[in-house]
């Protein structure tokens, strides 16, 4: 067989290119099968100018990787090969003659997508291949942008072939940029808050096709297929000398068409003489058909003494009145100038009512089985604001049958690492490390908990008067766990925002039984200047959803494929046991909770897994892949404790107080581990600055850790112990199991293990194939850094 000779040619996007009439049309002097030599050229897409949000024009159009599949005219696989590292102009490829031949190549191909691309070995497959937005950074991470392109109707001649016309590559994703400029009256203050995206499709085909991957909407709603976020993501550039902000972003395609007639608005003082047919680009919020894609932009805007939310609706399109069409490939530019509140130029869709304060959050409140957390942002100016539990009947702490006692709130952020101060401005920190490194905050639990945990205690004095810590002012409740804080603090006329957290026990129900999802509440309550009865009140529903279970209930034997962890009966005598486990529903380290900090250094599209230079285990080498608590302590404390025989064999115990070195994730410039931190820190909770790096144990971490904190430290110890670690990392004969039933049981997926006694800093990843281990099981893949993990918690120990 020889090579391929594939020449790459780095320039502009040109117009569409064919292939000449000889290699077009010869079709019927072509012999099949034979060993062959082609060389192709592509030509390289383009965004147009722009600055994007996480990477240059240069950074877009990189190529880091190709894949090359070639298909002979039945549509059977003759080539599939990826290629990576400094490609050059050219690259050998081996491949075979035949007639009518397709070409197609994928530049920059996610990890997970590549896996499944490896096993595609008909044309018809690939036209089916879709691609979800969580497996791209979309310009989140230092990835390039994928891209595809691909040329019909090849003859390929046994023997030299030339392909003189290049194939045209064509971004994935289309590219919005929009600007906001604040143009007001000097008696006029617009305070802009972020913005949000409305009904982006959550997946696309790979390579193009005449209709979009989501099903027609007037057919099939389902919120599944859409992505709408609710955090108001900060702008990425903000030009406070010219008042204006601007912000990038990546979109999967979704072409909606043009304008649907409906009958007008009652408001018509709003909207003037507005009709179907129009010229008035104001109206193209009220004609959109359904999930038509927009940026929405949320402000805040104060005349005198009236206050008023704005929610500004940019639909996108091919132009600002009547089209509604995004395209891959394209870019998109929108200019905005606030005038005034009804008086915005260009694409305005604005919806605004009379208010003083506003509540914002991260992607959303639906929280997951083991214990979460979801921040939320007050924005307000002079006066004080109130925020309390609401349970799902009304009831709230002081009403008998009060039953969100799962909820607690508090002004601090127990997921964020503080940093270490000197003694004594510790003391409300964990009790280890040195100065500059990374810690976790110590609270006073719940007068609830502290009860439970009577005999276990940890938790700092109480300061006298205040055991009852159902309803706090926010000053007493800095280390504080309540069901209500009052007196929450804003002062001057200008909008300043002040953020607290909202915490769930861990719930652990089938999320897929009738008592799965338990619902609550947040209640906001401000007033304004500080004084009077008559508050403005926001209500927000808070859901949590219990565990993902992969075994079919009462058939645990029939789940298993693996004897581990070996049990030992009450006189040390071994005999032959199973586990059930569960995973947890939501990978979190997609998504971006914390509003008010750069989504891009929240969303984690990869995580690392080992530790330079360190051998973790030191014990008898199954035992990395045997017991996923033993693991994960050992990947995130060094001075654990392990019996290695006897009934409580493998169980890690006294651990929590030396930590390993914490990982950046890549994001600090490479795979090792995070230094101290130097720059100045703010009592009383001594954070590091979110917008430069964040240091958040779920976000930013080894996938070790990642699991290790899905765990809550109940005692405010500041150590979450054996008795608290309950969730931890699969290990590779937990994921040898997953495919019996998890919905996803054809796809990749990822867990963290030690593939041998070395230093690894990667993730191992498992191709999971039909049929699970009736048909020979899953198939080990390759390890990587650009995969993440989803944890679990054991569910029951079966002996037989």
């Amino acid at each position: 067989m020889k090579k391929i000779i594939i020449t790459l040619l780095f320039g502009v996007l040109l117009s569409t290119s064919c292939s000449d009439e000889e290699l077009r049309n010869n079709g019927s002097n072509v012999k099949e099968g034979k060993p062959a030599l082609v060389s192709l050229k592509m030509d390289m897409a383009t965004m147009g100018s722009g600055k994007t949000r996480a990477m240059s024009p240069d950074k877009e159009k990189k190529i880091e990787s190709l894949r090359v599949m070639i298909f002979n005219n039945q549509g059977d696989i003759l080539t599939n090969r990826k290629y990576t590292g400094d490609l050059g102009t050219s690259l050998d490829v081996e491949t075979f003659s035949g007639s009518n031949c397709k070409i197609c190549v994928v530049a920059n191909v996610a990890d997970g997508l590549d896996s499944r691309l490896e096993a595609i070995y008909t044309y018809p497959e690939l036209e089916d291949a879709t691609v979800a937005a969580l497996e791209l950074g979309f310009g989140l991470d230092d990835n390039p942008l994928m891209m595809t392109g691909y040329a019909e109707d090849v003859n390929i001649q046994d023997g030299e072939n030339v392909l003189p016309d290049a194939i045209e590559l064509k971004f994935l994703a289309a590219k919005v940029t929009l600007k906001v400029r604040v143009n007001t009256p000097e008696d006029q203050e617009v305070t802009v808050l972020g913005w949000d995206v409305v009904d982006a499709p959550t997946s696309s085909y790979l390579f193009p096709a005449t209709g979009d991957v989501n099903p027609d909407p007037e057919i099939n709603n389902d919120a599944k297929y859409w992505l709408t976020t609710g955090g108001d993501n900060p702008f990425d550039e903000i030009d406070m000398e010219n008042k204006s902000v601007t912000q990038e972003l990546y979109l999967f395609e979704n072409r909606r068409g043009g304008r649907v007639d409906r009958a007008l608005p009652v408001e018509e003082a709003q909207y003037p003489e507005m009709a179907f047919d129009d010229e008035d680009d104001k109206g193209k919020a009220w004609f959109k058909p359904k999930r038509a894609t927009a940026i929405l932009i949320s402000a805040m805007h104060k005349f005198g003494s009236e206050t008023k939310q704005v929610s500004a609706y940019i639909y996108l399109g091919e132009d600002n009145h009547s089209n509604y069409d995004i395209v891959r490939g394209n870019h998109y530019t929108f200019n905005v100038t606030v005038n005034g509140l009804n008086d915005i130029d260009v694409d305005s869709n604005v919806e605004y009512y009379v208010g003083d304060f506003r509540v914002d959050h991260g992607d959303n409140l639906d929280m997951d089985c083991h214990p979460d957390f979801r921040p939320m942002r007050i924005h307000a100016s002079e006066g004080v604001a109130t925020m309390e539990i609401v349970d799902a009947d009304g009831r709230t702490y002081d009403e008998d049958g009060f039953e969100a006692t799962w909820l607690k709130i508090s002004p601090l952020n127990l997921m964020f690492h503080q940093v270490k101060q000197e003694a004594p401005h510790d003391e409300w920190q964990q009790q280890t490390g040195e100065p500059g490194s990374f810690v976790r905050a110590k609270y006073i639990p719940h007068k609830s908990v502290r009860a439970a945990l009577a005999d276990k205690g940890g938790w700092n004095t109480i300061p006298e008067g205040q055991e009852d810590d159902d309803a706090m002012t926010y000053a007493d409740a800095t280390y504080r766990m309540c069901y209500k804080i009052t007196d929450i603090p804003f002062s001057g006329v200008t909008v300043t925002n002040n953020t607290l957290y909202v915490y769930a026990d861990d719930f652990f129900k089938n999320g897929d039984d009738p008592d799965g999802t338990r619902s609550a509440t947040i209640r906001f309550s401000f007033y304004k200047g500080g004084n009077g009865s008559r508050p403005e009140v926001k209500d927000y529903i808070v859901t949590q959803t219990g565990y993902l279970d992969l075994f079919p209930k009462g058939d645990q034997t029939a789940a298993m494929i693996n004897t581990y962890p070996v049990i030992f009966n009450e006189t040390a005598l071994r005999i032959v046991g199973k586990r059930t486990f569960v995973f947890e529903r939501i990978e979190e380290a997609a998504l971006a909770l914390n509003p008010g900090i750069d989504p891009s250094l929240q969303r984690t599209t990869t995580m690392q897994w080992g530790y330079s230079g360190t051998v973790v285990y030191d014990g008898p080498s199954g035992h990395k892949t045997e017991h996923g608590q033993l693991m994960t302590a050992h990947t995130v404390y060094t001075d654990v404790e392990v019996n290695w025989e006897g009934i409580n064999s493998r169980l890690p115990r006294n651990f929590g107080k030396t930590y390993r070195e914490m990982y950046g994730n890549g994001k600090t410039g490479g795979t090792g581990p995070i230094p101290n931190y130097t720059k100045p820190t703010v009592a009383p909770y001594f954070y590091p600055d979110p917008a430069e790096n964040i240091y958040h144990p779920i976000y930013k971490s080894s996938a070790s850790r990642y699991c290790h904190e899905k765990n809550r430290d109940m005692n405010g110890d500041g150590i979450i112990d054996e008795s608290e670690a309950n969730w931890f990392m699969p290990t590779h004969n937990d994921l040898k199991n997953q495919n019996v039933r998890y919905p996803d049981n054809n796809q990749v997926y990822s867990t963290s293990s030690e593939e041998q006694t070395r230093p690894e800093q990667l993730i191992y990843r498992v191709l999971l194939k039909e049929g699970g281990s009736s048909a020979g099981g899953p198939v080990h893949g390759t390890k990587t850094d650009l995969l993440r993990v989803r944890c679990i918690r054991e569910h029951k120990v079966w002996a037989y």
